[in-house]
């Protein structure tokens, strides 16, 4: 049965039923992926799955019911699970249905990603393999070397009128490479995420790998102390996407977060500007709607310094009589309406890695964090966390350095950046930012 008509159906029999307004949520995926391992294949996947969620207010109660099953006789079984179900829950528990608004133009969807065959897709991702491997002397092997494609398929269809739908794709790879110097072993990553494949280099994406890992080898401590810090951007953007939740109405609310009534504050760096943009072209995490119907949006959470808005769901926005953001999301078909970002980053500036280091003068350039889960408290800010990079003299890179711990807070990192790179990145999560120079920050070496 047609998607759309099951969705359509499934509404006209709920309300025969007695719900007083209903919602049909679907969402599809496919995936390719295809890993290598010394010249061969080692794993290859090509994959689809779609469902629906049905949910609707029986009795002044809402109700949920999930399928995996796109059939017409699954409606009544849905129907029925929704209404029992609804009648557990308390009155208290009702959700709101939205009506809809005025969305954006959305062009998310590049059919050329998905023309290219498979067996160009394994001679690119080989490619890039035999780059990472002859990248560097010093490269003995490849911890990991991947690429694939996503798609991914959502449509709301509700009693009040909703009726929206988008299909995005993007193809992506990630390789890792491992140089050895006797007993002594570093990896180096690199990861591309795009919309185009001729805009995919994987002989550069490779090497990068390769030279990443051979620069990180005879590295050693450094004496602690306080230093004037370059955080590299994969590095800047592991913190943000660590501490993202601080900037969640929910979280807020809840006591988890000490942005409290700080809207309209400055909370960071003049030259900080932190934007949420579903709207952002081939961006990882563009969407033209949430998981709730809104529409998504362009916006500064942080503007050149100043707290400008926090996150809301629909939920979370009424609690505190706003509108949402549009950043209400299901992690997944069985999954409750969560905030989360969409392409959550800070906006780069005009100053070159190398200007960074000039102005910095003397300090440490770090290029990752580790234990990023263990040693973060979202709530307080707080981090204690393993890193690695190199020491900066006299504007110039002059080793590797291993074997720190870089001690802060968030929230007073956020005040302490002096400038922001041009050298904007993105991980895999739609999260990112450019290189930052921070003030000073406590490591402990040697």
């Amino acid at each position: 049965m047609d998607r759309q008509d099951l969705q359509k159906q499934m509404i006209q029999e709920a309300l025969k039923w007695g719900f007083t307004d209903c919602e049909v949520f679907y969402l599809g995926g496919e995936s390719f992926e295809v890993l290598l391992m010394e010249g061969e294949v080692s794993n290859y996947e090509n994959s689809s799955e779609a469902g629906i969620s049905f949910r609707g207010t029986y009795h002044g109660r809402t109700g949920y019911a999930f399928s995996e099953r796109l059939e017409e006789d699954c409606i009544p079984f849905l129907i029925e699970s929704a209404r029992e179900n609804a009648m557990l829950m308390s009155e208290d528990e009702h959700e709101e249905l939205f009506a809809g608004e005025v969305y954006p133009e959305f062009s998310g969807y590049y059919p050329d990603l998905e023309r290219v065959c498979v067996e160009k897709r394994i001679q690119l991702a080989k490619r890039m393999e035999e780059a990472a491997l002859n990248g560097a002397e010093s490269i003995a092997s490849l911890d990991y070397c991947v690429l694939g494609i996503g798609k991914r398929e959502v449509s709301i269809v509700n009693s009040l009128g909703l009726d929206i739908s988008y299909t995005k794709n993007f193809a992506s790879s990630y390789v890792s490479a491992i140089a050895r110097a006797g007993d002594e072993t570093k990896k180096g990553s690199a990861f591309w995420k795009g919309t185009d494949w001729a805009e995919f280099n994987p002989e550069e994406t490779g090497r990068k790998a390769a030279k990443r890992g051979a620069e990180l080898l005879g590295a050693s401590s450094v004496n602690s102390g306080t230093y004037k810090v370059v955080l590299d951007g994969k590095a800047m953007t592991s913190l943000l996407s660590s501490f993202s939740g601080i900037f969640f109405g929910e979280n807020v609310q809840k006591g988890f977060s000490l942005l409290k009534d700080r809207v309209g504050e400055q909370i960071a760096s003049p030259c900080v500007t932190l934007r949420d943009d579903a709207l952002l072209e081939g961006g990882y995490a563009s969407v033209p709607f949430d998981s709730e119907g809104v529409a998504g949006k362009n916006k500064a959470v942080i503007e050149k310094g100043y707290l400008k808005t926090l996150l809301y769901n629909r939920k979370s926005a009424k609690k505190d009589d706003v509108a949402s953001t549009g950043n209400g999301f299901k992690a997944g078909l069985t999954a409750p309406v969560k905030t989360a970002c969409t392409n959550f980053y800070i906006q780069k500036g005009e100053k070159t890695l190398e200007e960074l280091f000039l102005q910095m003068e003397n300090g440490l350039f770090i290029t990752d964090f580790m234990g990023l889960h263990a040693g973060t408290n979202g709530v307080s800010g707080d981090f204690s966390l393993s890193a690695e990079g190199f020491l900066v003299e006299q504007g110039k890179i002059v080793r590797p350095v291993e074997q720190i711990t870089v001690a802060g807070n968030f929230y007073t990192l956020m005040k302490d950046i002096l400038e922001v790179g041009e050298d904007l990145y993105f991980a895999a999560g739609g999260k990112g930012s450019p290189s930052v120079l921070i003030q000073g920050m406590s490591v402990a070496g040697k």
